[in-house]
């Protein structure tokens, strides 16, 4: 890149920065939690997915975008190019539901010594803002594209991706996508997904009266709930973790144990702490309280949060191209008389989705058990050769001096579903953190103000160079 062109993006950023913090604002005030039992026509994910889609698509209007949407399955930006095929980016306004233990409100965008405090400032409404404004760029300096160039914007990122399914099924694949729902540098390599259920046998007589965890099965629980029909007095005090987990009677022969944990996203168990396993640990103190059945699942329940590894569990893997498998227990319920635990694994190529399902479904059996198998996705890749994939390197090395090899992740990102895409920031994870802002899908999320101005400087001059390379 030349000076000048560099100048010119540096000016353009200084010039629209406070409306991109307002904009952000806007985007993060709509509770945009997609939820399909809500759907109407145009309106498939409920009505504030739907809102905060036109408040983006209202966003792309104002900066000089063509816009249109896929029947409120996703919506589109447009900067027409001198080649109709495209170069595409792809952010969602749908987010997890915002989860215990804010110190404000999730919906209002808090400013506090640099940092964005909100619900999606960085999963993925703040970045959604960035991919705007990085091809707004183009038409505030009247420069038309080689290819045309794309912004989409999902509803559905968080709960199945049926969004992008729905848009391909009508609609070209991109020649080349990259996606700003992930960590810097790029990540070519996205771990398998695979999501089940582990499901007691019927309860007769039993005890645990409700029991309550992350409310999305991505998400490690910060915070769970369980309320037995014993009293009180007949329960010991917790054996580990006592600041953790408040016992306390809430009617006459009732006991509520809450425990604190640290939540965190399901692919980043690293310095969480599963509210869910607190309390099955404290369950296990208990000595002739449960129904039988009780107890033998809560003892298959300690071998599934012993570790996030899945050593516990027998399907512990890891190879050089993706990493270790990571796996999580998130949502938990009572239903039908029967205890459920969901799990989330995300897996590396050197174990597959069958194999886990065997496996788990043998352990599960062992304590009288059953396995509901959710989900599952293949791990996926793009060729760290590619020219696109070496022209975001470079951007990245060139605006940040940082050394940048391509990498794999857990995350599952919209990239997997397309022919040719990466996920590409803004996250750093060497960034430092206060003890007050929280990370993605945690409470207090927070995103640094100059991280984000740095990754639109970033994928600006991203769009640029791969509007150069023959596709």
């Amino acid at each position: 890149m030349t000076v000048d062109v560099e100048q010119r993006v540096d000016a353009y950023i200084d010039e629209v920065w406070p409306q991109v913090i307002e904009d952000i604002k806007a985007l993060v005030a709509h509770a945009s939690v997609a939820d399909e039992s809500k759907a109407a026509p145009g309106t498939p994910f409920g009505a504030e997915v739907r809102a905060a889609l036109d408040c983006g698509l209202a966003i792309a209007d104002r900066l000089g975008y063509r816009t249109g949407d896929d029947e409120g399955y996703l919506g589109w930006a447009d900067i027409p190019g001198a080649d109709e095929r495209q170069v595409a980016t792809i952010a969602h306004v749908d987010v997890v539901p915002a989860g215990p233990g804010w110190t404000g409100d999730p919906f209002t965008v808090r400013e506090r010594d640099g940092w964005l405090l909100g619900r999606g400032v960085i999963d993925d409404k703040g970045p959604a803002v960035l991919s705007l404004y990085a091809g707004a760029f183009l038409v505030h300096e009247g420069i038309t594209p080689r290819y045309t160039f794309r912004a989409l914007l999902g509803c559905d990122e968080e709960v199945g991706m049926s969004d992008v399914h729905h848009y391909l099924e009508r609609h070209a694949q991109p020649a080349f996508l990259f996606t700003p729902d992930a960590e810097f540098p790029v990540c070519n390599a996205e771990k398998g997904l695979f999501g089940a259920t582990f499901v007691s046998a019927p309860i007769e007589d039993g005890r645990i009266l409700s029991w309550s965890g992350a409310e999305v099965t991505n998400a490690i629980p910060g915070e769970s709930i369980c309320e037995l029909a014993v009293d009180v007095a007949e329960l010991p005090a917790p054996a580990a973790h006592a600041d953790r987990i408040t016992i306390e009677a809430f009617a006459p022969g009732r006991t509520r144990i809450t425990a604190h944990g640290i939540g965190g996203h399901a692919s980043l168990p690293a310095g969480s702490i599963n509210a869910v396993g607190l309390i099955v640990a404290y369950l296990r103190q208990l000595e002739g309280v449960l129904a039988p059945e009780e107890e033998r699942f809560i003892a298959l329940l300690e071998r599934v949060h012993a570790d996030t590894a899945g050593e516990a569990m027998g399907v512990a893997s890891a190879n050089e191209a993706f990493g270790p498998l990571t796996i999580i227990a998130s949502v938990i319920d009572i239903a039908d008389g029967r205890i459920r635990q969901a799990v989330d694994s995300r897996y590396p190529s050197s174990i597959t989705a069958d194999e886990m399902a065997d496996t788990l479904g043998a352990l599960a059996a062992a304590y009288g058990a059953t396995l509901e198998v959710d989900s599952t996705k293949v791990p996926f890749s793009v060729d760290a050769s590619h020219p696109a994939v070496q022209a975001l390197l470079d951007v990245y090395t060139h605006v940040t001096g940082n050394e940048a090899k391509p990498f794999s992740m857990g995350g599952g990102t919209y990239a997997r579903n397309f022919a040719c895409a990466v996920s590409f920031g803004p996250e750093d994870a060497a960034l430092e953190m206060p003890d007050w802002v929280g990370p993605m899908h945690g409470a207090d999320e927070g995103a640094s103000e100059a991280q984000l101005r740095q990754a639109l400087k970033i994928y600006i001059l991203a769009l640029l160079r791969i509007m150069e390379l023959d596709l």
